[in-house]
């Protein structure tokens, strides 16, 4: 998949038009999120992050509305994201959508599980290799790792990513996704945060899809959403979403408008 090209214009009145005139006529309203810098805003210490009061108080609004469906999707580990979240009637995607927790319970996909040795010990050559590289950490997650780059010096960013992209090249079933500021190790398998779009679209097939995040590992969530649905990215970069707000606190904004929304003008659930 060939990466994006375009800036997506700030979202305004017009786009806003746009989703009410498709939540009118939609069975229902599917929300995914992203957590670290669409839900909470980026920190230097991924285990400082917390979501904004705000955003908390109008996912549980959502979750409270019959006919929306609420996911929050994450490379974080599931138990993690469900901590930072900590709301019920919210489905969760960890591990990019490796793991999921739904009403249905919780689901890992196998091949993923069958990867947990080989990752343990690609992390260990990572923190040796990596051990001397200043602001440089490895975090396992159980079923992936991240190798963080944000405390990193600039002059020295090249040398992590191309050390990480060696040493995870040379593991048979493993691969590496560049992200923001971070580089992920995940077992190869085809599993990303579209897949987890398609599986809530499978659950209300006639439902209005709106997906946000802030990631590069969001587009693909974008494009699911797209052009049935809609695609906001959190920051200004080339992106396949329609629109985008600046940061976390745009995120508060929009959800104010779909807690508003739905309550003027319910959302048909589905039957």
């Amino acid at each position: 998949m060939s990466a994006p090209t375009d800036r997506a214009p700030r979202l305004d009145h017009e786009w806003l038009s746009r989703v009410r005139a498709a939540l009118a006529s939609a069975d229902g309203l599917i929300v995914c999120l992203d957590f670290d810098g669409t839900l909470a805003p980026i920190v230097e210490d991924p285990d400082d992050a917390t979501m904004l009061p705000a955003n908390r108080r109008l996912l549980r609004e959502l979750v409270d509305t019959p006919s929306v469906t609420v996911a929050v999707v994450s490379g974080r580990s599931l138990d993690d994201l469900r901590a930072r979240v900590g709301l019920t009637g919210v489905h969760y995607a960890g591990n990019h959508g490796l793991a999921f927790e739904g009403p249905d319970g919780r689901e890992v996909v196998e091949a993923a599980q069958g990867a947990t040795r080989t990752l343990d010990a690609t992390v260990e050559t990572l923190e040796s290799r990596l051990a001397d590289v200043p602001g440089c950490t490895v975090e396992d997650k159980g079923l992936t790792a991240t190798v963080h780059t944000r405390c990193v010096p600039e002059s020295a960013v090249s040398t992590v990513r191309e050390t990480t992209t060696a040493v995870v090249d040379a593991v048979d079933g493993l691969e590496c996704h560049p992200g923001k500021q971070i580089v992920e190790v995940r077992p190869a398998v085809a599993v990303g945060k579209d897949r987890i779009v398609d599986r809530l679209r499978e659950r209300r097939p006639g439902a209005c899809v709106l997906a946000v995040g802030d990631d590069i590992t969001d587009e693909d969530a974008f494009r699911a959403a797209e052009p049935a649905g809609f695609g906001v990215l959190v920051g200004d970069r080339p992106t396949a979403a329609s629109v985008r707000v600046p940061d976390p606190q745009g995120v508060t904004l929009l959800l104010g408008w779909l807690v508003s929304t739905c309550a003027r003008h319910p959302v048909q659930p589905p039957s």
